[in-house]
């Protein structure tokens, strides 16, 4: 990939952590332990976790309702690890709020002090059934001059997502995941095209699972859809150090000038001919 940096650019080390699948006795716990042990290990200016945190590798509602309470915990460890190491931390848990079941990602700040909440747009049946409540669409939000876009694991298969989050004109995507069941040439096509829409650098975190043709896939991705880490079934972290103000561009035409790659999608954009 070839890059510019351009003034005034924001150099970022991203690191996003993939945890085993782990199905036997505990499994919720057993992966909480993981993730808190790799949060201590791990460095960067941005650390991003998978979804469901507290209750990963559960699929009985009442299992699930009983590792709420695991969520504080979860939160705890990542105030802490973005406090200790002056970062911003992306956890991912199932928690009861405000009287109310939610999927929240939370975002911390380098002070360790909450910066934003997001409450997934887009629930699966599972959740349906479990009372999850939906999210109000505020998914962006700026940190430090930092532009971020938030979807969570099923949200990245509805484009009216990808296209709210790419007018913001975002620096980073933040997808905590879990798609046990996707394909993996699938979920790679995701994050590249949502990259690539929205002209910005994706960090997808999820679960290694036992197949080499499903799940896993935790990713860092470029603004132009070049993946530049991709943990495909490996377990731990990666990092890349990224100058997130980069942004691909393309020409606005044949023999026409230099333009950003979004610039040149949202040129042509006629929303208004499918609202017919």
């Amino acid at each position: 990939m070839k890059k510019t940096t351009v003034k005034g650019g924001i150099f970022l080390k991203i690191t996003v952590i993939q945890p085993p699948y782990f199905a036997g006795e505990s499994p919720d716990e057993v992966i909480a332990n993981f993730l808190i042990e790799k949060l201590n290990e791990a460095e960067g200016d941005l650390i991003v976790l998978p979804e469901y945190s507290n209750a990963g590798g559960l699929s009985d509602p009442e299992k699930e309702i009983a590792a709420l309470p695991r969520a504080e915990k979860m939160l705890s460890a990542a105030k802490s690890t973005a406090k200790q190491k002056g970062c911003l931390v992306a956890v991912n848990v199932l928690e009861k709020r405000n009287g109310k079941l939610q999927n929240s990602t939370y975002l911390y700040n380098k002070n360790g002090e909450i910066a934003f909440v997001y409450d997934k747009i887009h629930l699966p049946p599972s959740e349906v059934n479990l009372n999850v409540s939906y999210g109000d669409g505020n998914c962006t939000c700026e940190i430090d001059g930092i532009r971020f876009g938030f979807m969570t694991c099923y949200d990245v298969y509805y484009n009216e997502q990808i296209e709210h989050i790419a007018a913001f004109r975002p620096d980073v995507i933040l997808i905590p995941g879990y798609q046990r069941g996707e394909r993996t040439d699938i979920i790679t096509a995701q994050a590249k095209l949502t990259a690539f829409r929205c002209n910005a650098y994706v960090a997808r975190s999820s679960y290694s699972m036992n197949d080499d043709e499903k799940g896993g896939n935790s990713m860092i991705v470029a603004p132009d859809g070049q993946i530049l880490n991709n943990m495909g079934k490996e377990i731990g972290f990666i990092t890349e150090e990224v100058d997130i103000k980069w942004k691909h561009t393309r020409p606005a035409g044949f023999g026409c000038g230099i333009v950003r790659n979004d610039d040149f999608i949202n040129d042509g954009l006629r929303p208004q001919v499918f609202t017919k």
